[in-house]
């Protein structure tokens, strides 16, 4: 739809220039101005808080103003009249500074977080380990696990306001499912504590709304649809065929598209998620490429881009918001087995884990285009079998779950992206997957 100013300028009325000239000259003023804030992104633990500012444009030159600002979800985060943001509860919320007169914007994303981790352990035992990110360094804290109704979890995640986990546990094909106290985090099983969930049920994604639930089944080559219910327990949708067994299955930011690798494992597609009952419908095929089988979807934090960890490349896509079609960007060799990766909050980090060569890449991203950057591969993890990351939403610390040693613990530069050991933690177990709250 047309801004009413441009729709008005090209349909010009003959016996109105004077009002014609107003609106194009409301136009150009209103392309002169902006507003620049001191983050564009934050994440904060609840309770805690973070001071937006906000800066004027005019035709190029800084300008005193006064904003007016609001939050999109106050029960989230709320601000106050100096853009002093306040974490209230888990989710992400989009605060926005407005200009006195109402003449220019911009908005920042913030990320409220408990500062939980939970991790799936399933060798040698089906529970899910609880721990707890120190705010100053980083490290976590175990605490008591628990044990799921079903056996052998691999994917796990929860409801975007932290009030539900639910992990595919793929050896009892059910997806086990748990309330979280939202003052401890400690999990128990909801009163219905699983749910079928096909054969080999594997990784699961929510919707941003917490409105539905995604499961990669494996055995049965299906992406099974449930609705999340107002106590946390699911009910189940449909289920749309693959015709391929795979673990790995990925939404966009905005909630509209599911990702899942087409049955020749060198496509991915893209379903739409119908917002009124949650069925999937197939939108998009992107161009092929080569691959054994692998293949973790990262995507941008702005919703434009793709990226398809398999091998022997990593595929970059630009991905259409409105139709689910993607184009191919480039193609990245790297000769690496890639199970998981993972996108820093600012967009410019990508990170890949090599469960076979046991390692952890990083490449700078180009936000504007999408492309890759190589800088590192860290190693010495040979003992072990990293398998997923997940990146803290203040962009400081990132976990990697291991099947097969201790989770690994580490900072993150903010300026280079580059990873520092920070040690490995026993959370009770193996672990498969993991999640940051």
């Amino acid at each position: 739809m047309l801004n009413p100013i441009v729709q008005q300028l090209l349909f010009l009325e003959k016996d109105n220039k004077s009002q014609n000239y107003s609106l194009l000259w409301a136009l150009l003023g209103n392309q002169n101005f902006s507003v620049e804030l001191n983050r564009s992104w934050a994440g904060i633990r609840r309770g805690g808080s973070v001071q937006l500012q906000g800066q004027l444009f005019a035709y190029g030159q800084a300008t005193d103003s006064t904003f007016l600002w609001s939050s999109s979800d106050p029960t989230v985060a709320s601000v106050d009249a100096s853009g002093l943001v306040q974490g209230i509860g888990n989710g992400k919320v989009s605060i926005t500074a407005t200009t006195s007169d109402g003449r220019a914007s911009s908005q920042s994303l913030i990320t409220v977080y408990s500062g939980y981790v939970y991790t799936t352990l399933n060798i040698p035992f089906s529970e899910v380990g609880h721990l707890t990110m120190n705010e100053t360094d980083g490290l976590l804290s175990a605490n008591p696990k628990i044990t799921l109704p079903g056996t052998d979890p691999n994917g796990i995640v929860t409801d975007p306001a932290g009030r539900f986990l639910y992990t595919g546990d793929f050896t009892s094909g059910t997806i086990s499912q748990f309330l979280i106290n939202p003052i401890s985090g400690a999990l128990t099983a909801n009163s219905v504590p699983t749910i079928a969930a096909g054969a080999n049920a594997r990784n699961l994604v929510v919707t941003p709304d917490g409105r539905y639930l995604y499961l990669a089944s494996e055995g049965t080559q299906a992406i099974r649809a449930y609705s999340i219910n107002g106590d946390g327990t699911l009910s189940f949708i449909s289920s749309t065929p693959t015709n391929i067994g795979h673990s790995q299955v990925q939404i966009s930011r905005d909630g509209n598209f599911v990702f899942y690798l087409r049955n020749t494992v060198t496509e991915l597609v893209s379903y739409r998620i119908n917002q009124t009952d949650g069925t999937l419908s197939l939108a998009g095929i992107s161009p092929s490429f080569t691959n054994d089988g692998s293949g973790h979807v990262s995507t941008h934090p702005n919703g434009n881009f793709l990226y398809l960890g398999s091998y022997p490349s990593i595929s970059v896509f630009n991905f259409d918001r409105i139709t689910g079609n993607m184009g191919l960007v480039e193609s990245v060799l790297h000769s690496k087995t890639i199970n998981g990766s993972a996108i820093h909050p600012n967009g410019l980090f990508y990170y890949t884990v090599d469960m076979n060569d046991f390692s952890i890449s990083l490449y700078q991203v180009n936000p504007i285009t999408g492309r890759l950057t190589f800088v590192n591969t860290i190693t010495g993890f040979s003992a072990s079998s990293i398998r997923f990351i997940i990146i803290e939403p203040g962009g400081r610390y990132a976990y990697v779950a291991d099947n097969g040693g201790d989770l690994k613990q580490f900072s993150i530069n903010q300026t280079t992206g580059e990873l520092t050991y920070l040690g490995g933690l026993s959370p009770g177990g193996f672990q498969w997957n993991l999640l940051f709250l």
